[in-house]
Order: structure tokens, then C-alpha cells, then sequence
């Protein structure tokens, strides 16, 4: 695996390999299948549930697939967006989307590991509750990250519809939840969402307890590998993430059409 500032030759493979498992792990709302494209609506807030996951297209006109997209997010109040990552069908997607007045928003990394190749880099995970079901902290904490009360709240509606195995866990200091967490199992890979950490305890090593129970967890559950995404423009994060075991594995970006 190659460092955070280097992509992997392989980046499209690994693209195959993670995002269908990351898809879903991050269930939208009501989801529509359009010419292998799968159309994601939510609430309008986070980019993966809102938007067009496009893997794969068998499609025979694009602009008028496109011009279906369009139709499906107007009718239901969301801006169009188009989620391309390192591996898009069909390659010409991106010119086709610029040319029609689509703007790119948070470029992002997918960053993976092995849980093995984690645990030694992180520290002991005393104090980090782990459950099925998010804890009220969990919830204060991730509203309290998000863009906006109705972000965080879509974040949370989205993991309780999350079918496959999953834990939400909670890291405490001095008896306050200061940290959180989720991660899911799908087919052999955990998923991270929702790294959060409160204002006043950033930098104190809690988002890694954090990473470290979930790479305890994944060793348990036998999975071979860990991804999280992460906004390229996220250098603390990065940082957290490198430090952690952390690689990049390919990128993303979406486009929006307002």
C-alpha cells in the first residue's frame, strides 16, 4: 500500500473492490436504479446519500440519462449531484458534466488499512463504549460536528438504516464522551463513518482510541481491510489518518449542478 500523497497504480481496482461495500454501508433514503447508475435521495445533506453513484452504465445516450438524473433530483427538491470516483462509467462522464455547468464540490480520499498493520500504531482503547445502537452522546457528538443540526441529523437517520453488522462507539474522558465512531462490516470490509471529536478535545489522541477499538473490532470479525473517506482539503484529519496506518487507496469528487 502506498502513502496518503501517492495513488496506488491499482487505485481502480480498489475502487471496485470498496465502493459497492461503501454504498452500502451509507443506505440512502430511497435509492433508483437508471441505466446501472444508482440515483440516491435523502434529505439534501451528506453528498454519498444524495447523490448518483455511477460505477457502471449501460446506457445508450448520456445526455439523456443525465437529463433523466436531472428530472428525478428537481422532482424531489435536491440539487443533481454526481459521485465520480477513481473508477466511472462511462469515462467520459466528467468532460460530459463540465460542459453541461456542473461543479466539482469535496474532492475526497478513500484511505485504507489492514486492522493488523493498525493496531500497533495506536494507542490502548480503555474508556471507548461500544454498541449496537448510538448512545445520546454519540448523538450530541455528531450533531455537534456536523455542518448543521439537519446534517448531522440526516447522518443519523442514515445509520439507523444501516442492515449490515455495525457498531457506534463512544471514547470518554473524565466520565464525558469526548469522541465517536461507527464502523460496518460488509463482505469483508469495515467502513468508518462519523469520526467526530468535541470542540476543546481535539489533538489529545481520543479520534485514535476511537480507531483502535475499531480496528480491535475488525480483527475480530476477520475483515481484511478498513476505509474511511476523507475531504482532501482535511489536513488535521489526514494527518490523524496517516499516523494511524492509513493509505490511499483512490479518490473521489462530486459534481453538482445547482
Amino acid at each position: 500500500m502506498t502513502n496518503i500523497d501517492q495513488a496506488p497504480v491499482n487505485a481502480r481496482a480498489l475502487a471496485a473492490e470498496i465502493e459497492p461495500r461503501a454504498i452500502a454501508s451509507w443506505p440512502a433514503r430511497e435509492a433508483v436504479r437508471r441505466d446501472d447508475w444508482l440515483l440516491r435521495f435523502t434529505n439534501g445533506f451528506t453528498h454519498r446519500g444524495n447523490s448518483v453513484a455511477t460505477l457502471q452504465f449501460r446506457g445508450r445516450n448520456l445526455d439523456s440519462a443525465i437529463d433523466e438524473v436531472e428530472r428525478e433530483y428537481r422532482k424531489r427538491a435536491l440539487s443533481p449531484m454526481f459521485q465520480v470516483a477513481s473508477l466511472v462509467a462511462p469515462p467520459d462522464l466528467e468532460c460530459v458534466l463540465v460542459a453541461r455547468d456542473y461543479e466539482v464540490v469535496t474532492p475526497t480520499f478513500v484511505l485504507a488499512a489492514t486492522p493488523t498493520a493498525m493496531r500497533p500504531r495506536l494507542p490502548a482503547t480503555a474508556d471507548v463504549a461500544i454498541d449496537r445502537e448510538p448512545c445520546t452522546e454519540f448523538v450530541a457528538l455528531v450533531v455537534e460536528g456536523s455542518r448543521s443540526e439537519g446534517d448531522g441529523a440526516e447522518r443519523i437517520e442514515i445509520l439507523s438504516r444501516i442492515a449490515a453488522e455495525r457498531v457506534c462507539l463512544t471514547a470518554f474522558a473524565d466520565g464525558r464522551a469526548v469522541a465517536c465512531g461507527a464502523a460496518t462490516l460488509v463482505e469483508g470490509h469495515v467502513g468508518i463513518n462519523l469520526m467526530r471529536t468535541a470542540l476543546g478535545h481535539r489533538r489529545k489522541g481520543h479520534a485514535l482510541r476511537i480507531l483502535s477499538a475499531i480496528a480491535r473490532w475488525a480483527e475480530q470479525k476477520g475483515a481484511a481491510r478498513t476505509y474511511l473517506g476523507v475531504e482532501i482539503a482535511n489536513a488535521p484529519a489526514l494527518a490523524l489518518y496517516r499516523r494511524a496506518g492509513f493509505a490511499l487507496a483512490y479518490s473521489y469528487r462530486y459534481y453538482r449542478k445547482t
